[in-house]
């Protein structure tokens, strides 16, 4: 039973949950606060009321916002994010809550407040004795994560509002990617053309003609590729997952799920690979570990999304070319497609974004380039005096 006591000009209500592991009494409490000009007869009886809805919520396994915020992250993993987020998702939120718990943990949830969330901004973009500062993007990250902790909290009825809303971030930077120009990326595919391993040489043309993404290329099984029609389906994706390894799931959002129409010429490396990975079958037998990926590694295995772009490091440091992430070969292909006068919804479509404003704002520079030289033309066709 429930269990009042005043403190000043408010009242404590307790609540005994039982014990513990450690055969510790576990003893959850909330404060109330009359509203001014309340009479003593309603105090009672709202007093009264709170206290038994207090009771009925811890007894039927509710926490209270008097939980710390390192208990209830670890509530909300469980319930929330191992169900809603994808998996690649909870693999990189890992050290981002560690970092967070190691601020913060230690508060109640009713205890965090724009002040709170305004000095945690402040320690994770100057770094402190353990921790180097962190760029804007990233305390973004950081505190969207906490944002989605607290809503979840909100949820619940454990809390009224979100402290992290409207919280004053470090304007994020925009980054200019790195990318080939054209010549570079001609050069590239003769350098790989003629010094790389055919699964190699299949990869990288791949993701430059298709624009997919890394997982995406990964991921690839031959039952995806449609020869007779030159079309390629993506439908699912190979993450790397810090606890799993290499690990298959769905692509990135549901409009990744695509299928595109490629070259001829795509469809004459991947036969080539094909009767590659037939020699290997045949020279390795028993060690050969036979799947049904595209791209593999030397000995039949599932390659890690990570290899190509350790491969390709090494690739341009030996044969002298200008280094870039395999991500990059989606932008050229991204950008290519627009100077070539792809509409927006084509790109997007193509490209496997949600919306048609991330296809915007990735490519604005290339779309403005592109508007540009489509007015010159008009502009060309006509003389004003």
């Amino acid at each position: 039973m429930a269990t009042i006591r005043q403190r000043g000009d408010s009242y404590q209500i307790r609540v005994s949950c039982g014990y513990d592991s450690n055969n510790r009494q576990v003893i959850r409490t909330k404060s109330w606060k009359p509203k001014a000009g309340m009479t003593a007869k309603q105090i009672e009886k709202e007093l009264n009321r709170q206290a038994v809805m207090f009771e009925d919520a811890c007894m039927n396994g509710f926490m209270t916002s008097a939980m710390k915020f390192s208990e209830f992250m670890e509530r909300w993993k469980k319930e929330y994010a191992e169900k809603h987020l994808k998996m690649t998702t909870v693999d990189t939120m890992g050290n981002k809550l560690k970092r967070i718990n190691e601020e913060i943990g230690h508060l109640r949830l009713d205890k965090i407040n724009r002040r709170i969330i305004h000095e945690l901004i402040q320690t994770l973009s100057n770094g402190n004795s353990k921790h180097k500062p962190l760029c804007a993007k990233t305390v973004k990250n950081y505190v969207s994560f906490v944002s989605s902790i607290l809503n979840y909290a909100i949820s619940l009825d454990m809390l009224s509002n979100n402290p992290c809303a409207n919280a004053n971030i470090p304007p994020v930077k925009k980054v200019t990617r790195e990318m080939y120009t054209l010549e570079e990326a001609q050069l590239f595919i003769d350098r790989l053309t003629q010094n790389a391993p055919i699964m190699y040489q299949c990869y990288f043309i791949l993701m430059i003609y298709s624009g997919f993404r890394r997982g995406e290329m990964c991921g690839l099984t031959w039952n995806d590729i449609d020869f007779e029609n030159h079309i390629i389906t993506i439908n699912k994706a190979l993450y790397h997952i810090t606890a799993k390894g290499a690990t298959l799931d769905t692509p990135k959002t549901a409009t990744s799920n695509r299928s595109l129409k490629l070259g001829e010429e795509i469809f004459t490396y991947l036969k080539r690979l094909q009767a590659f990975y037939e020699q290997e079958k045949e020279r390795l037998g028993t060690k050969w570990q036979d799947n049904d990926f595209v791209f593999k590694r030397e000995d039949g295995s599932v390659i890690s999304p990570l290899a190509p772009n350790e491969w390709l490091h090494r690739f341009c440091e030996r044969e002298g070319l200008k280094y870039v992430v395999p991500h990059s070969f989606r932008h050229l292909c991204a950008s290519l497609m627009i100077d070539a006068g792809a509409s927006v919804k084509t790109v997007q479509a193509c490209m496997g974004h949600s919306e048609a404003s991330t296809t915007l704002n990735i490519y604005a520079h290339a779309f403005s380039k592109a508007q540009a030289m489509a007015s010159e033309a008009v502009a060309n066709n006509f003389k004003l005096r």
